[in-house]
């Protein structure tokens, strides 16, 4: 049962009852202490750190909800979840896991149940927020996310549970070139393809270009194919943006007869010694013909310059002939995540 309060909701069920708050500032240590894993009895010392880091990387963590107890003034948070808007109209999310410290018979089914829904309930909320133009999305969020780890089954349950989608387990691979290993081999092209840099088009000319080409690419696609149509192209284009170090040299669009086919997308990511390869994908016309292979072996060339180089991707598992492409090259995987989305009104 929910009775609306303002910009609060009352929750009541078994056992006990809760409201779910948005954080007030003198709370946030103890609420993103609730978000740190195996924090334990240092969850409050957890959480200080936890705001010092955000404040230095200049993350914002006021969009956080917790349950609270009903009555009376809010007590510590009971389950919490973080919200963290990003480029691109697409927030972030983060649930706590577990008991708060102290609470007795945490491990028994029917508490555990109480805590789902208890998550559930704070990720409900925080998405009602975000869908509504705000001073911290003044055009308002389009896509709710969370990249969950394998062992995360309790996270993955509560974001079920409020709504969210499961898309197919991402593979992240990384490829390391030693000096000069990578070579810059020339481009060997079919008829009537030709490659442009972004840097070449200039700025209008290249943004048309590429949302053009991403449409294409949509077409039929193995990799995320539940994400077309969630979010306007520009949108997508934006987070393209945010990636690393953005570098129009380093972007290339494909054209087929004049027209956008597809597109290969890198960039320096700095703070991590390494490069993304943040998007590459054809259209239908031009897949199967080796194209794939040829740009990315020609954009490793482009990247080394001669120097050691670390190239990283994700890829939906579910995409074979990505896999087959990327492991043909030398490519290995080091993590694994299970997306969930949702779009938000």
């Amino acid at each position: 049962m929910s009775v609306a309060t303002g910009t609060q909701e009352r929750f009541a069920f078994e056992p006990g009852a809760v409201r779910v708050i948005r954080l007030p500032r003198p709370m946030l240590a103890a609420g993103a202490g609730r978000l740190v894993k195996d924090a334990g009895s240092n969850a409050k010392a957890a959480g200080q750190k936890m705001l010092q880091t955000a404040r230095r990387l200049g993350i914002d963590l006021s969009l956080m909800w917790a349950t609270v107890d009903q009555a009376g003034a809010p007590g510590e948070p009971r389950q919490v979840c973080l919200a963290v808007v990003g480029s691109g109209r697409t927030a972030t999310m983060f649930v706590s896991m577990g008991s708060p410290e102290g609470r007795p018979g945490s491990r028994g089914p029917a508490v555990a149940d109480a805590e789902r829904h208890e998550r559930v309930l704070t990720i409900t909320q925080a998405c009602r927020y975000l869908g509504e133009p705000t001073a911290e999305a003044p055009r308002g969020v389009r896509l709710a996310q969370a990249l969950l780890e394998p062992g995360e089954g309790e996270a993955l349950m509560a974001f079920l549970g409020a709504g969210f989608s499961r898309l197919g387990d991402l593979k992240y691979l990384r490829l390391t070139l030693a000096e000069g290993e990578a070579g810059a081999p020339e481009l060997r092209l079919p008829g009537g393809v030709t490659v442009r840099t972004a840097e070449s088009l200039g700025p209008e000319r290249a943004r048309e270009a590429l949302a053009a080409a991403l449409e294409r690419t949509y077409i039929g696609t193995l990799d995320c194919p539940e994400l077309s149509g969630l979010r306007e192209v520009s949108d997508v284009l934006e987070s393209h943006h945010a990636v690393g170090r953005h570098d129009p040299a380093l972007w290339w669009l494909v054209f087929r007869d004049g027209r956008p086919e597809g597109c290969m997308l890198l960039s320096a990511v700095p703070e991590q010694g390494s490069t993304e390869l943040v998007y590459l994908g054809l259209g239908p016309e031009l897949r199967g013909k080796g194209l794939a292979r040829a740009l990315l072996s020609y954009g490793l060339g482009r990247c080394s310059a001669g120097e050691p180089l670390v190239v990283t991707c994700a890829v939906d598992a579910r995409n074979e002939p990505a896999l087959r492409l990327y492991t043909s090259m030398g490519f290995v995987p080091f993590g694994e995540r299970i997306p969930v989305v949702r779009a938000l009104p």
